[in-house]
């Protein structure tokens, strides 16, 4: 059972799942790193703000949506790398959140996001 656990999200939708799914865990509120939900700048400075935390020992645990999270495959084995190296477990959840453009609507559970107009 983790004392210290973190979560990355992209966005509040993420958060709301990413905090669901510790609860059901039985897990301690994580500190949550949140990404900015602009496309270009949907991987740092959390990441890297997550990624220095874990190096730095402050998390014991990491819960992040399903891989793709981080968009960037090498930014995402570096930060599971780094959580292997310094025993961090890493668990997994779905969300519906995807990484979109600021204004793009969010899918409801259970629902299909809408078409882009045009």
């Amino acid at each position: 059972m983790p004392e210290h656990p973190a979560a990355y999200a992209r966005d509040a939708a993420d958060r709301q799942a990413l905090l669901q799914a510790a609860a059901q865990r039985g897990w301690p509120v994580p500190v949550i790193y949140a990404a900015d939900a602009r496309p270009a700048e949907c991987h740092a400075p959390a990441a890297d703000q997550l990624e220095a935390a874990i190096a730095a020992g402050k998390h014991d645990a990491l819960l992040m949506p399903l891989p793709g999270t981080l968009g960037d495959p090498d930014r995402l084995m570096r930060l599971l790398s780094s959580c292997t190296h310094s025993g961090v477990a890493v668990s997994f959840t779905p969300t519906n959140a995807v990484c979109r453009a600021p204004g793009e609507p969010h899918a409801a559970p259970g629902s299909t996001a809408p078409a882009p107009a045009g």
